[in-house]
């Protein structure tokens, strides 16, 4: 399981995230979708802990 309170993410001054919270349990299939520059990937390597 993957349980997210409370994320605020800034780059520069600039918010990317703000007070996102979700749970994604074991057997859950989810998607990312958002346009280019969205934070898609940011959002993916902050939970992997690479940031």
């Amino acid at each position: 399981m993957i349980s997210v309170d409370g994320l605020a993410v800034e780059f520069g001054g600039t918010a990317l995230f703000s007070d996102i919270s979700f749970v994604i349990n074991e057997k859950d299939r989810i998607a990312l979708r958002g346009k280019n520059g969205a934070g898609k990937s940011t959002l993916l390597k902050i939970l992997a802990g690479a940031r």
